[in-house]
């Protein structure tokens, strides 16, 4: 996998609640900046782990910390999106689980990690959406919710 392949992975994510932020109405606005704290929490707790656990990759012979395959980054930080937008739109939990346990899945099938790794990834981000949710109002005390 390359260094490219790791960044853009989370661009369209990115770049969603970036676009909803600055051209949304205030409900969609707030549920944006919770949705980014929970990718940043998904983020850190990912990383850490990644660098504590350090699992090859299926396909990869050449393995580091950073490119770790346990757990998935990207069903992490989809899953981590997806429970805070989930809860404010819930008209769209299924579609945002589909669409997150279909990114999971083409992890497995392009040979980016074990099924393991998806699925411990999905749940470390259903959790840090679900904590962001809870210190919701914690939250808003610091920064602009």
């Amino acid at each position: 996998m390359s260094g490219t392949e790791r960044v853009t992975g989370f661009a369209p994510f990115a770049i969603a609640n970036l676009g909803v932020i600055y051209f949304g109405n205030e409900k969609e606005v707030k549920a944006a900046k919770l949705s980014l704290t929970a990718w940043g929490i998904s983020t850190v707790t990912t990383i850490g782990i990644r660098f504590a656990v350090n699992r090859p990759r299926p396909e990869d012979s050449i393995n580091s910390r950073w490119n770790s395959s346990f757990p998935s980054w990207h069903t992490s930080s989809y899953f981590s999106m997806a429970t805070v937008y989930a809860a404010k739109y819930p008209k769209l939990t299924i579609p945002l689980y589909t669409f997150g346990a279909l990114v999971g899945l083409s992890r497995i099938y392009q040979g980016y990690h074990y099924p393991s790794d998806v699925l411990v990834g999905a749940v470390l981000g259903w959790v840090s959406g679900k904590l962001t949710l809870k210190l919701e109002k914690t939250l808003s005390r610091f920064f602009r919710f």
